[in-house]
């Protein structure tokens, strides 16, 4: 699974015509996906491919945070009782935690939580833009305009929303 999630990256970097972008935002599950990016990036650093990584943002539902609890509290991951609509990343316990925490702290990014309402907001605009989008998905996009609103996201960044998974899932 993580050589897919790598070949992912690669192919995402060769379609933006190897123009590294500022930040990769990712929905935070069990974290495997934000573990491999990190993997990706860094390899792809070491063999010269790229000259610098983008910054990973891990996205969770405020009812499954215990990666943002863990990054923002800075102490090591207590698992929880997950609770939320967005059931792909409806996880209590990731597994790949500390991968992920490598990933987010090497590349400079954050990790950030968004509600239920602000996914429900984030979904309803994408579908509005045509995209089909499962809860999930939806939270990158309510984490990028929360990491914008607060500033940690510049305006004039170049950012890849990851949407992991399609409205039909």
């Amino acid at each position: 699974r993580i050589e897919g999630q790598k070949t992912i990256m690669i192919e995402m970097l060769h379609q933006l015509g190897w123009e590294i972008p500022d930040w990769v935002v990712v929905p935070g599950g069990n974290l495997g996906n934000s573990s491999a990016f990190g993997k990706a990036f860094d390899e792809l650093k070491k063999i010269g491919f790229i000259d610098r990584v983008p910054k990973i943002a891990v996205i969770q539902a405020q009812g499954s945070n215990p990666f943002y609890r863990c990054f923002t509290e800075k102490k090591t991951l207590e698992p929880m009782h997950a609770d939320t609509r967005a059931t792909a990343i409806k996880i209590g316990n990731p597994v790949s935690w500390e991968k992920a925490l490598f990933a987010v702290t090497s590349t400079g990014g954050v990790v950030e939580e968004v509600t239920e309402e602000e996914i429900a907001i984030a979904k309803s605009k994408l579908g509005a833009d045509g995209v089909g989008s499962e809860p999930a998905s939806a939270t990158t996009v309510a984490g990028c305009r929360k990491l914008v609103a607060r500033g940690v996201i510049k305006p004039s960044e170049k950012v890849i929303c990851v949407l992991t998974g399609h409205v039909l899932k």
